[in-house]
């Protein structure tokens, strides 16, 4: 477990799930549209995604918009937690962090500043990845 999610979930964190369960659970999407420099939007797509993961919930996080910052190497922000741990903390989990290749380039940004271990996509395979969840949650301003 990361650092970050020790902090937000204690040293002991584990899924509160009753294990018998685990064969059905809900498999999520989760798509952050907005920039990861404040405390909502992109941190709480992010934070939520995380405890999806820890509870044993099969998740992918989708970045697109300016959601695709949060995929940035060496990001400094003023906040206590960055967005980019969380979801760092989320693959180590096991989590699939997908980048949107068409707005990376809209915003000018090189496909080798993002985070070791997240895939740049295109709109076929977020389509894709959104019709194979059971749900489907959109974080947007």
């Amino acid at each position: 477990m990361g650092a970050i999610a020790k902090h937000l979930f204690g040293e002991v964190a584990r899924p509160l799930i009753n294990l018998q369960l685990v064969h059905d659970m809900t498999k999520f999407t989760f798509i952050i549209a907005t920039p990861p420099y404040d405390k909502v939007g992109a941190f709480s797509g992010a934070r939520i995604a995380l405890t999806a993961q820890m509870d044993e919930h099969p998740t992918t996080v989708i970045l697109m918009e300016d959601g695709v910052y949060a995929a940035m190497v060496g990001q400094e922000t003023s906040q206590f937690f960055k967005t980019v741990d969380v979801l760092k903390d989320f693959m180590d989990l096991g989590g699939k962090v997908l980048v949107c290749g068409l707005c990376l380039k809209e915003r000018g940004i090189p496909s080798d500043k993002i985070v070791e271990g997240m895939e740049v996509i295109d709109i076929h395979r977020l389509v894709a990845t959104m019709a194979e969840s059971d749900q489907t949650v959109f974080f947007s301003a």
